[in-house]
């Protein structure tokens, strides 16, 4: 895929004139610098995957975070396409799952800006004449660094629908992307990190209720291919019983945003509608793989990314 930009700028001679072009009357091919190319790669790669707040809302109470600067729950899956005809754009397109129209797509548009020495991000939707937003990002350190204006900023990412042309600020690293934004004098934020994608088998001992041994019985139903991911993710089970169980399951890579708590993957099992867990297993932070076996319900979760 090819992210080098070149501008090529000259002066254009009628086919009739047979006047030499002068040296100084050329103008040099401008090409982007290397260091701003190897930016422009690396912020490609970053930019794509799924992105969720949960765990910014999850630790908000206890974090001592004031509920007026929380952007709702937001998860959002930016995915590289296709490259574009013109070679200077590297197009992405994302969906915001947790939007109150579900599933909205958004059109994101990346291109080297020689004449900022940034990266220009351009997202529009399908009703959105020209950029509903545009974001000029800059490396800072081992991170990335914007400013974004345009009439659907904090719509974009979230926040507010009603607040139009705000400013927005933004960083973006391997795992973490955030947004704040000025809304009626509280800056409102989005503090997303990386999903990574688990995929999890499970077993469930038909007619055997938690806290039974199951012990002589032998009849199970499986599942495979459960799909879930590790910022909170939640994935259903029903059993084919009569009546039906369900059964869900949650995982979280629970990284604390106050104290001194190890990080730690965790995966919880529920009951029905009650969100209080009836077990949960843990593994260290970021680790790749997770089982429980609670002899009602046997379950492993695997990253799908390794």
């Amino acid at each position: 895929m090819k992210l080098d930009r070149f501008i090529a700028l000259g002066l254009f001679v009628g086919a009739c004139s047979t006047a030499p072009i002068m040296a100084d009357e050329a103008e040099e091919t401008v090409e982007a610098p290397g260091w701003l190319k190897k930016d422009f790669q690396e912020f490609s790669t970053l930019l794509a995957g799924r992105w969720d707040n949960e765990r910014h809302r999850f630790f908000a109470e206890a974090a001592g975070v004031e509920g007026e600067t929380l952007a709702p729950h937001v998860h959002i899956e930016i995915t590289a396409g296709e490259e574009t005809k013109n070679e200077e754009i590297y197009a992405f397109s994302s969906v915001d799952q947790k939007s109150e129209t579900p599933n909205t797509a958004l059109s994101h548009a990346i291109r080297i800006s020689e004449d900022k020495m940034s990266i220009t991000h351009s997202i529009s939707n399908s009703e959105t004449e020209g950029g509903g937003c545009v974001i000029n990002w800059s490396r800072r350190g081992d991170q990335f660094e914007g400013k974004g204006t345009g009439a659907n900023c904090s719509e974009y990412f979230g926040q507010s629908k009603e607040i139009k042309n705000a400013i927005i600020s933004t960083t973006l690293s391997d795992s973490e992307f955030w947004v704040s934004t000025q809304v009626n004098n509280t800056n409102v934020e989005t503090r997303m990190r990386k999903a990574r994608p688990f995929e999890c088998w499970a077993a469930v001992l038909r007619g055997v209720e938690h806290g039974d041994s199951g012990k002589g019985i032998n009849d199970w139903y499986f599942k495979r291919g459960v799909k879930i991911h590790d910022q909170g993710g939640v994935a259903e089970l029903e059993t084919d019983e009569n009546p039906a169980r369900t059964i869900r399951l949650r995982l979280r890579d629970v990284d604390w945003t106050y104290g001194n708590n190890r990080p730690s993957l965790t995966l919880y099992v529920m009951e029905g509608e009650d969100d209080r867990a009836v077990s949960y297993a843990w593994a260290e932070g970021g680790a790749n793989r997770i089982g429980i076996n609670l002899r009602w319900i046997q379950l492993s979760c695997t990253n799908q990314e390794k």
